[in-house]
């Protein structure tokens, strides 16, 4: 009889020692499979944005191409830390001073839109017009000014892209021909044009008396 109680008990405690385990097992289980589920999400979003990035570096041509740095094995943050530790090192106690205009009141080292496109043109960084319209031209398809800021906004999260200066560069891009500006309902919707269109506009321009 003491036998027959001794196994009844192992049994008992093989059982609910296999239960807890099961338990352990299952969440340990749904944990990771809510891991693998969000980073394919990411994985998914990153791959999305790069799919675009690449088809606005194909539409913007050569120059784009060859204003991409290469990987040389030195990650930008340590350049920009040994940068920065150099510039601290030169000038650890000099402070900016701020020069204004007396008849304007703004700063004289205030960079205005135009010379900040320049200067991004200049150091082969495709400016927002470009981007703007390769992404236009990427998609294909009529699309609103809204569309392509959240568009830019999620592809280049570093950079402040403000959906009024995008429709301005959409409306500028309508003048010179390089866009088609379409209404449907109350939305107001651009595409990008046919080269040879937009060639043809743009000579048509030059052209024309100022």
């Amino acid at each position: 009889m003491d036998t027959s109680a001794d196994n009844t008990n192992l049994k008992s405690q093989y059982a609910a020692q296999i239960n807890t385990d099961l338990e352990r097992n299952s969440a340990d289980h749904e944990r990771l499979s809510s891991e693998i589920t969000a980073l394919q999400q990411q994985l998914l979003v990153l791959e999305n944005n790069r799919a675009l990035l690449l088809g606005m570096q194909q539409s913007l041509g050569d120059e784009a191409a060859a204003a991409v740095p290469e990987n040389t094995g030195v990650s930008g943050s340590e350049n920009g830390s040994s940068a920065a530790r150099k510039s601290a090192d030169r000038s650890p106690t000099r402070k900016p001073k701020k020069k204004t205009d007396t008849a304007s009141g703004k700063r004289k080292g205030t960079e205005s839109g135009g010379n900040r496109t320049k200067r991004m043109r200049a150091a082969g960084a495709p400016t927002l017009r470009d981007l703007i319209h390769g992404d236009l031209a990427q998609h294909g398809e009529p699309r609103s000014a809204a569309e392509v800021t959240a568009t830019l906004t999620q592809a280049l999260p570093d950079r402040e892209i403000k959906a009024t200066v995008v429709r301005s560069t959409l409306e500028s891009l309508v003048a010179k021909g390089e866009a088609h500006r379409t209404k449907q309902q109350r939305s107001v919707l651009y595409s990008a044009t046919a080269p040879d269109a937009a060639a043809g506009a743009a000579e048509r321009s030059a052209a024309s008396p100022s």
